[in-house]
């Protein structure tokens, strides 16, 4: 008799042990939902056992769940910043624009007529360079990546700022070896495009821009030194965002756009790109990697 007492003793001890640990997993796993309905979901390591496994598997699932919700809301975020964009940006030519329009019908002049015409220009430059933008930060875009050399890039590129170099008697000092790999040549041409345009608007008349291409032990590089004046280290941080403008560009055409699509660009070969100044010059450093 005290045997099966002693018996029945062990089992519903080991039963309310069993009752103790299912009830404490249970209030585990009530907890990770109550995370995961908060959003503060973390991923944790689980044993094999059975319970564990349905607990690990229920974890991933909302964990991809609130990824998923996370990554739509960060789309709509960025689609809600561009309207936004698209519709302070496109607000000044198109009021001037109707302003012009107006003022031609009542008292035609030329003057008007110039002035809506470079109204037009602007606010075409600028949806161009909206639905660029747009389509690198949504990757709409698919590059078409093959053997090119980016020295040669670089060279048809600095062609087509000849004109302008010669009126501003700014000198090229361009240092480059042969670097051939896999890039998307017509949007890297663009970024490389913008880069040179924002180091010639800025350097002043008679000045030198540096431009080094070489490999190092990681990386193929490309560095664009040139003068800037009026530029901190605190807001250099700043410049690849879309539509900034410093101080220093007051006075200059633009749109705050270029920077950033260079830099689209070039994230999306993979590559970085960061800005570091010295002495009123400021270098932009490119490199892709090997």
């Amino acid at each position: 008799m005290e045997i099966l007492i002693g018996l029945l003793v062990i089992v519903i001890g080991i039963i309310l042990y069993k009752y103790i640990v299912l009830r404490s997993e249970m209030s585990e796993l009530s907890a990770y939902i109550d995370k995961a309905l908060d959003g503060n979901l973390e991923i944790t390591e689980f044993d094999e056992k059975e319970l564990s496994k349905i607990k690990s598997k229920l974890i991933k699932f909302l964990y991809a769940s609130q990824v998923k919700e996370a990554k739509i809301n960060t789309e709509k975020s960025k689609t809600k910043d561009l309207i936004a964009d698209i519709s302070h940006q496109t607000k000044t030519p198109i009021t001037n624009l109707s302003l012009y329009i107006s003022l031609l019908e009542d008292d035609p002049k030329d003057e008007y007529l110039e002035i809506i015409k470079y109204e037009l220009n602007k606010l075409e430059f600028l949806i161009q360079n909206l639905v660029k933008s747009s389509r690198l930060e949504s990757d709409i875009i698919s590059l078409q990546k093959h053997q090119a050399n980016l020295k040669d890039i670089v060279e048809d590129v600095l062609r087509e700022f000849k004109v302008i170099l010669d009126e501003k008697c700014i000198r090229i000092n361009l240092k480059g070896e042969d670097l051939i790999f896999n890039l998307d040549e017509r949007w890297l041409k663009e970024a490389i495009h913008n880069l040179v345009d924002n180091a010639i608007k800025y350097s002043p008349n008679g000045y030198t821009i540096n431009i080094s291409i070489y490999k190092s032990y990681l990386n193929y590089n490309l560095d664009i030194e040139n003068e800037c004046k009026d530029l901190s280290e605190e807001t250099l941080p700043k410049i690849f965002e879309r539509f900034y403008r410093g101080k220093n560009s007051v006075s200059k055409d633009g749109l705050g756009l270029g920077l950033f699509i260079a830099r689209e660009i070039i994230e999306k070969h993979g590559g970085n790109i960061r800005a570091s100044l010295d002495n009123n010059r400021i270098k932009f450093s490119v490199d892709f990697p090997l």
